[in-house]
């Protein structure tokens, strides 16, 4: 069964294992270090979104793009009296605006201080099997990491979207919708917006579907690919 971020839930087939390269200590060191590193990237561009509405509190994940620019689920936005984001440090930032996409369970959010830093898009989607890490807020609790492998482009398990989903065997939970899915050297493949009942599968939406909703919203912020997220009255 699945639900979204919540994150949501579907019972699936597991991924096949990955299998390291083998590589010099020298190598593998150097690897080590660089992976390291990124991953710090991602951690520290990693944000804690929180949806105020009339009456109750939802809490997702997002991660920033540039000093004043993150990207979150649109079902994390929806009906938001309020949004506060909460970067990795502690720090509470407030929000000028949003704008929810209509392809994709994607929002894009607009911050009047700067972001602490940004974290790159990968040029394409992932493969089978290739190695990602989920970085995120877990039942709105402490930064998390999740290590996992990607199995595929599927369809959108929850029916949604049009557009392809990229599916990861690895944990989420609600809260994770957001998360950034990054690859080995830190750029981001995905963004997590639904996982499965038994925490082991995410779904989320590829980074080509990303590029595209963002070049959308950057041209057209109207558009049929893009619109400006509403605020409900309460």
């Amino acid at each position: 069964m699945l639900g979204t971020a919540g994150c949501a839930l579907v019972p699936q087939a597991p991924a096949p294992a990955l299998e390291p390269a083998d590589a010099a200590p020298a190598e593998r060191a150097v690897a080590a270090a660089d992976g390291a590193a990124a991953q710090r990237t991602a951690v520290r561009a990693s944000v804690r979104v929180r949806s105020i509405g009339c009456d109750a509190v939802e809490t997702g994940s997002g991660f920033a793009l540039d000093e004043h620019t993150l990207v979150t689920n649109a079902h994390v936005v929806a009906g938001a009296e309020r949004l506060q984001v909460d970067t990795w440090d502690g720090h509470q930032l407030a929000v000028t605006g949003s704008v929810a996409a209509t392809v994709a369970d994607l929002a894009v959010v607009r911050t009047r201080e700067e972001l602490p830093t940004a974290v790159p898009l990968a040029g394409a989607d992932p493969g089978p099997g290739e190695a990602v890490t989920v970085v995120g807020y877990p039942r709105g609790e402490a930064l998390a990491r999740a290590a996992g492998s990607v199995t595929g482009l599927v369809d959108d398990p929850l029916g949604t979207s049009s557009a392809r989903s990229l599916q990861v065997e690895a944990q989420v939970a609600p809260g994770s919708s957001g998360s950034a899915v990054v690859d080995g050297s830190g750029a981001v493949v995905g963004v997590v917006y639904a996982g499965a009942t038994t925490g082991e599968h995410a779904y989320a939406v590829p980074v080509s579907v990303l590029r595209e909703v963002l070049d959308a919203s950057d041209a057209a912020p109207a558009s049929a690919s893009a619109a400006s997220a509403t605020t409900p009255a309460c």
